[in-house]
C-alpha cells in the first residue's frame, strides 16, 4: 500500500517574489496506472512548467527594458565646489551630507526635479549623468514644505526625460521600481511593491501624503523616481525610517507636478490661506451628528477668509471642493494646493444641519509675511518660557514650556513645565519661532487660548495678553 506524493516544479524568482508551486498527489494503488502511464502524464504536464517559465522571463524582460529606458534620465546631484575654493581637490572620505539623486522631467529645457534637502543652502549643484558626464546646474526654486526643488542645467541637445503617471490611481500591492544613487553607488535600481498610501504624520515635511514602498531606498536615493511597471513616475523618493527595514516614502507625482509647475514659473510656491484653527473630530461629536469624517473648527481668525465667509467655531468641515477631509493634515494639504484668490465650496455641518459655504482664499505667504513683520511678543511677560520640542505620539511638535516663574500669571492659570503648546487661538504651533510669531500679533488685553498637550491628553488654557 505504497502512496506516492510527488511535489514538482516549485520556482521562486528573487526578482519578482512570485512563488509558483504545483503539487501532484498520485496514489498508484488507487489509480492503478502502469509505469508508462505515469511518464505520459508527466510528459503532458511539462508544457505548464515551460509556460510559467516563459511568463517569468517576460516579466524579467519588461523590467530590464523599463530600467534601460529610465536610467539615462536619473542623475546624481552633489554640491558644486569651484576650483580654487577651500576644500576643493581634497579627498572625500564619505558622500556629501546633501548628495542625492534627481530625475529629468523636461529634456528640452534641462529641468530636473529633486528633494529640497538635497540642494539646501546651495546655489550651484554638480549634476552627474549615467555615462559619467558632469555639468553644473543652478537651483531654480525649492519648497521646504513639500521637500521638492527644481534644478536647471545647460544643454546642447534634448535629454532623455521621464513621464509622470496619475498618482491618484496607484494601488497598494502594485509593482514599483526605484532608481537612484544610494551611498554614491550611481545607477542603482531596486524593485518592490507599494506597501501603503496616504501616509501622514511622518514628520518629514509640512504637507504629507506619502506613498509607502518596500523597494530598497537608502541615503542618496533622495530625489530619485519611483516608477510603475510602465516606467512612469508615480513619486519622488524622499526618506526612509532609519530604525525599520523596507519602509521608504515617496512624494506622489500629482503633488510633484503641482509644485514643480509653480517653481518653474515663479521660483516659489503660492498657497491658499483659510484662517481657521482645527481639531480632529471627537468620537462623541461624530456620533452626535452621525458622521465618520471631518474636522471641527476651534477658532476663526477675525478678518481672514473663513471669518468673512461666515464660518463659526464648532462648524465641522466635511469636504473642500468635493474632496473628503478626514484629518487636520488633509485640510492643510488641500488648502495648500489651491491658488490664492480662488473661491472654494466647503461642505460643513452646523448644529446638525448640512450647509455649503463658498470661501475666497487669501495668500498664505502674505499672511505669514504680515506675522513676521510684527515684533514678536515676549512670553516671559506672561511668566513662562518655551523651546522647540520633539514630536508627541501623534507626531505633533509644538513649543515646549521650559520654565514657569513662581507666582506668575501663567502659573496662576495652571501652565506647567513640560507642557507642550500645540496651538494658540486655534493656529497650530510647530516650534518656538512660530509660537513667538503668533503671539506677536495678539494685542494687549486680547485673549490667548492655548491648546496644551499634557500627560498624553489635550487640554485648553486661557490667558490674557498683559502688555
Amino acid at each position: 500500500m505504497t502512496q506516492l506524493k510527488n511535489q514538482a516544479w516549485i520556482h521562486k524568482s528573487s526578482s519578482s517574489g512570485i512563488l509558483i508551486a504545483y503539487r501532484l498527489h498520485l496514489n498508484v494503488m488507487t489509480l492503478k496506472l502502469p509505469k508508462f502511464g505515469l511518464f505520459l502524464l508527466l510528459f503532458l504536464l511539462v508544457p505548464f512548467q515551460i509556460a510559467h517559465a516563459g511568463i517569468l522571463e517576460q516579466v524579467e524582460k519588461e523590467l530590464v527594458s523599463l530600467a534601460d529606458k529610465v536610467r539615462p534620465a536619473v542623475v546624481s546631484l552633489s554640491p558644486y565646489i569651484a576650483k580654487g575654493a577651500v576644500g576643493q581637490g581634497l579627498p572625500r572620505k564619505s558622500r556629501p551630507a546633501n548628495a542625492g539623486s534627481g530625475v529629468i522631467f523636461d529634456g528640452e529645457k534641462g529641468l530636473i526635479v529633486t528633494n529640497s534637502h538635497v540642494v539646501r543652502n546651495v546655489l550651484k549643484i554638480q549634476v552627474t549623468f549615467k555615462d559619467g558626464r558632469k555639468v553644473v546646474g543652478e537651483v531654480l526654486g525649492s519648497d521646504e514644505d513639500t521637500d521638492l526643488a527644481v534644478v536647471k542645467i545647460p544643454i546642447d541637445e534634448p535629454l532623455t526625460a521621464v513621464k509622470f503617471a496619475d498618482s491618484s490611481k496607484v494601488k497598494i500591492g502594485q509593482l514599483v521600481v526605484a532608481v537612484g544613487n544610494p551611498y554614491g553607488l550611481n545607477d542603482t535600481t531596486t524593485f518592490g511593491i507599494v506597501s501603503g498610501l496616504k501616509r501622514e504624520n511622518v514628520n518629514l515635511s509640512r504637507y504629507e501624503d506619502f506613498i509607502q514602498t518596500d523597494a530598497s531606498i537608502n541615503p542618496g536615493n533622495s530625489g530619485g523616481p519611483l516608477l510603475n511597471i510602465k516606467g512612469e513616475v508615480i513619486g519622488i523618493n524622499t526618506a526612509i525610517i532609519n530604525y525599520a527595514q523596507s519602509i521608504g516614502f515617496s512624494i506622489p507625482s500629482n503633488m510633484v507636478l503641482y509644485i514643480v509647475d509653480q517653481l518653474v514659473k515663479h521660483g516659489e510656491v503660492s498657497r491658499g490661506w483659510l484662517g481657521v484653527g482645527i481639531d480632529p473630530i471627537s468620537e462623541e461629536v461624530a456620533e452626535e451628528i452621525n458622521i465618520k469624517e471631518g474636522v471641527v473648527i476651534n477658532s476663526v481668525f477675525e478678518g481672514d477668509p473663513a471669518h468673512q465667509a461666515g464660518l463659526k467655531v464648532g462648524d465641522v468641515i466635511l469636504r473642500i471642493g468635493g474632496a473628503k477631509i478626514d484629518s487636520p493634515n488633509s485640510l492643510i494639504r488641500i488648502i495648500g494646493t489651491i491658488t490664492p484668490g480662488q473661491t472654494i465650496n466647503l461642505d460643513i455641518v452646523r448644529n446638525g444641519e448640512h450647509k455649503v459655504i463658498p470661501v475666497k482664499l487669501e495668500s498664505k505667504k502674505k499672511k505669514t509675511s504680515l506675522l513676521a513683520s510684527i515684533a514678536p511678543g515676549d512670553p516671559t511677560s506672561l511668566g513662562f518660557s518655551v523651546a522647540d520640542s520633539d514630536p508627541n505620539k501623534d507626531g505633533e511638535r509644538g513649543a515646549k514650556v521650559t520654565d514657569v516663574k513662581k507666582g506668575s500669571y501663567a502659573e496662576s492659570k495652571g501652565l506647567l513645565v513640560d507642557d507642550r503648546i500645540l496651538a494658540i487661538n486655534g493656529e497650530m504651533v510647530e516650534n518656538q519661532r512660530e509660537f513667538k510669531d503668533i503671539l506677536g500679533r495678539i494685542k494687549k488685553g486680547d485673549s490667548i487660548f492655548l491648546l496644551v498637550f499634557r500627560n498624553n491628553k489635550k487640554i485648553h488654557l486661557g490667558l490674557v495678553r498683559q502688555n
